[in-house]
């Protein structure tokens, strides 16, 4: 049976490829593996005259010369194939672990499509045949409209006395979570040098901004000034009458907005307007993890809302990246000013 080059043996036989008389140490390797490379034609005691010990000598010229057990040149030939075998093994098991996740990702980014397709689809189906029987409903007197009315109301049937559930409208916010994981799934293929994976990553990207801008604001931000009118109808109010200097008081601002830079730095460099700007984005946050989903909206109010109450809402809308969609309205900004 022909000895196995394993890396014990390739380790050997690059370390002589290297030294310059091809020495093999006898302490690198054990009698088995001498035993393996000689059966390989890879070493053999050689002399340095390059006769190998045992072979013909007529005229005994090698019969004194130290023989040393050292790579031969069909050894020497054999590295660079058994590197590369070494290499595209290494380079398959690399790409292996580095793919199966990638496709693993994909497999399931797949199993959501297909599940939101069959989703759409039952709706769909739902929504026509309401629609065929609404339209047949008061039209349907005699001949076939009524006999297929009388079938479409057979059809509706299950799903009016409960014993088929109605099929739910795809939730906006379940396609968006969806096609932000394909920007992940395709982008990491990407980076990894997958065909076709750029363009499907672009296409996801466009599909999620197209998702975007159908869905409702996550959140909605709104600034008013409650001598204009009281607080509107929100998940949380934030009243900066109190607590904070009001720019009004200043000649200078009191006739320009929070669309101006100076009102805007005017308002942040007073004290805590930034920490509550952050605690304001917290508790957005908060109140969006809880288990019942839907709009956040935040009302920010001063007195005249044009100043602090907008600079507010201007600051909070700016944190927000594309991956979240956002309305702001400024209710009283352009309301005449208030002589207080």
């Amino acid at each position: 049976m022909t000895p196995q080059l394993t890396e014990d043996l390739l380790a050997a036989l690059r370390t002589a490829a290297a030294h310059p008389r091809g020495l093999i140490h006898p302490l690198t390797v054990s009698a088995d593996d001498e035993l393996a490379l000689e059966s390989l034609g890879y070493a053999d005691s050689i002399d340095d005259c390059g006769h190998v010990h045992g072979t013909p000598d007529p005229d005994r010229t090698h019969r004194s010369h130290p023989h040393y057990f050292r790579i031969t040149d069909q050894g020497r030939a054999a590295l660079p194939a058994a590197d590369d075998h070494t290499r595209r093994e290494t380079s398959m098991t690399t790409d292996y672990e580095t793919f199966l996740p990638l496709y693993r990702d994909l497999a399931a980014l797949q199993a959501a499509s297909d599940r939101l397709r069959m989703g759409t689809s039952r709706r769909t189906a739902y929504e026509e045949l309401v629609t065929r029987h609404d339209r047949l409903k008061d039209s349907a007197t005699s001949g076939p409209e009524l006999r297929e009315f009388g079938m479409l109301r057979e059809e509706l049937a299950p799903y009016l006395d409960g014993r088929t559930p109605v099929p739910p409208p795809v939730d906006s916010a379940e396609l968006i979570a969806y096609h932000r994981r394909g920007i992940d799934v395709f982008r990491a293929l990407a980076e990894a040098g997958v065909e076709d994976a750029v363009e499907r990553l672009a296409a996801a990207e466009t599909a999620l901004a197209e998702e975007l801008d159908k869905a409702p604001a996550a959140v909605e931000l709104i600034s008013f000034g409650y001598l204009h009118g009281p607080a509107p109808e929100a998940h949380l109010v934030v009243d900066m009458r109190k607590h904070f200097r009001d720019p009004h008081v200043h000649e200078g601002l009191r006739e320009l907005t929070a669309d101006n830079e100076l009102v805007m730095r005017t308002v942040f460099n007073t004290p805590g307007v930034e920490a509550l700007a952050r605690a304001t984005l917290a508790a957005v946050a908060a109140l969006r993890a809880g288990p019942s989903a839907g709009p956040v909206r935040v009302a920010v109010g001063c007195a005249g809302g044009r100043h602090r109450s907008a600079s507010m809402v201007n600051y909070l809308a700016a944190q927000y990246g594309s991956d979240v969609k956002i309305s702001h309205v400024h209710r009283d900004i352009h309301e005449p000013v208030v002589d207080r």
